[in-house]
């Protein structure tokens, strides 16, 4: 099969829907009722350049999307971070709006292996970094997130679903968003959500996000048509009395004239 059919392929929401699945049917998904709005453990990670910080100070008091992927997968890892990669590079809010950590849970992934990633995926080691840590550590971090993988000893891989975590800046769970290709709506919606732990949206994007609802059969955002109706026909309502109103103002106007 060509590489063209393959790209065409993929294009379509229904296979893209039967990947998907089989992508995360072997893995139990986090029981989102346990896990959003309790904190992520706290856990003591390091970066590409062999520093060691704790990964609450990569919040930076804004939303933080965590990426649990290995360096050394060549397969789902590397569609994910791309897929991430092409929907932040679609928004242009990163750094500003959220920042985001690949997140290495293979304790083997050395500072060189994570720089030898950020140098692949060509991402700033800054507002976007890659980091692991300790076997235990890792331990902490998964089992906070609800995180499940397993590792085959014959092929050295792991086995894993794809997942974002976001993130409050108080370090809370916030939103899950699943699949290899996260849609740019998703995350945009599930950043400003977690950024009103701190901060009320503005009027804009206040009204952007109470236009969608998040389905969690589907597990994406869907537009709230019974909202937009109904404050439709309350504009709709307002503009027909206010229209009224100024002609009565008027009519009446005209009379103590005369």
């Amino acid at each position: 099969m060509s590489e063209a059919i393959i790209d065409k392929s993929l294009k379509n929401p229904i296979v893209k829907g039967i990947i998907l699945w089989v992508l995360l049917s072997s893995f139990g998904f986090p029981n989102e009722n346990d896990y959003l709005g309790q904190k992520i453990a706290n856990i003591t990670v390091y970066d590409a350049k062999g520093v060691q910080t704790n990964l609450y100070s990569l919040i930076r008091n804004k939303p933080l999307i965590l990426s649990p992927i290995y360096t050394k997968c060549y397969t789902m890892c590397g569609l994910l971070s791309n897929g991430v990669q092409q929907s932040v590079n679609g928004l242009g809010t990163l750094g500003k709006d959220f920042n985001i950590v690949s997140f290495s849970f293979d304790s083997t992934d050395t500072s060189e292996d994570l720089a030898a990633y950020e140098e692949r995926w060509k991402i700033d080691g800054n507002h976007w970094k890659a980091i692991s840590a300790s076997t235990k550590e890792i331990q902490k971090l998964m089992a906070s997130i609800g995180y499940e993988y397993d590792y085959n000893s014959e092929t050295k891989e792991y086995a894993h679903p794809s997942i974002l975590i976001v993130v409050t800046p108080s370090g809370k769970i916030s939103r899950y968003i699943y699949g290899v290709n996260p849609k740019q709506k998703d995350i945009q919606l599930a950043v400003i959500e977690a950024m009103s732990e701190k901060t009320r949206p503005g009027i804009i994007k206040g009204f952007y996000l109470r236009c969608f609802g998040y389905d969690p059969v589907f597990k994406t955002y869907k537009i709230d048509w019974r909202f937009i109706i109904s404050t439709s026909a309350g504009l709709l309502m307002i503009g027909v009395l206010g229209s009224i109103l100024i002609k009565s103002f008027i009519i009446d106007k005209n009379e103590w004239a005369e």
